[in-house]
């Protein structure tokens, strides 16, 4: 997995966004918001137990969309938040395809992390969030699926990752 870009976002801040939780309808005079819908509806991760943290990566997410999205592809990245930054490493991103009204499914995959091209600061953190975004032709983002990885150093010294599954 190559580091093709790392960028730092000035201080981290903080917000908070309230959702519904899943299957609880929204009050009638709520619309829904603009844009296509998106239901994730499975999420593949491999190697789905902890791992070696330069260990490749291969992901599969199933989803269905009430509109025809075409000339998408989904950007993976992964973000940490430093005690002065944010630091966000792209991963890489699928083809672009086109996607239509209904169930779709991507994949993706990462080839092992060279970790001499690693910045100490990604991989001291003990918690980062890999995240899969769904992007539109213009650069819109519509859905992003957020994976919460855990970092530790084993008995032996080396790095551990382990990403949970947010459909588990």
């Amino acid at each position: 997995l190559p580091i093709s870009q790392i960028t730092g976002v000035g201080p981290v801040a903080s917000s908070e966004v309230l959702l519904p939780a899943r299957g609880q309808a929204m009050a009638e005079d709520e619309e829904a918001p603009a844009g296509p819908q998106i239901d994730v509806t499975s999420i593949s991760i491999n190697p789905a137990e902890e791992s070696a943290f330069e260990d490749g990566l291969g992901l599969a997410i199933g989803f269905n969309t009430d509109t025809d999205l075409v000339g998408f592809c989904w950007r993976v990245s992964y973000v940490v938040d430093t005690s002065k930054r944010r630091l966000i490493v792209e991963a890489g991103c699928t083809e672009i395809a086109d996607y239509g009204v209904g169930h779709n499914a991507m994949t993706f995959t990462a080839d092992p992390l060279d970790m001499a091209t690693v910045p100490e600061a990604i991989w001291k953190q003990t918690n980062g969030l890999l995240v899969a975004t769904l992007t539109g032709p213009a650069g819109e983002e519509v859905c992003a699926v957020n994976m919460v990885v855990q970092i530790r150093v084993d008995e032996n010294g080396l790095l551990r990752r382990f990403i949970f599954n947010p459909m588990d």
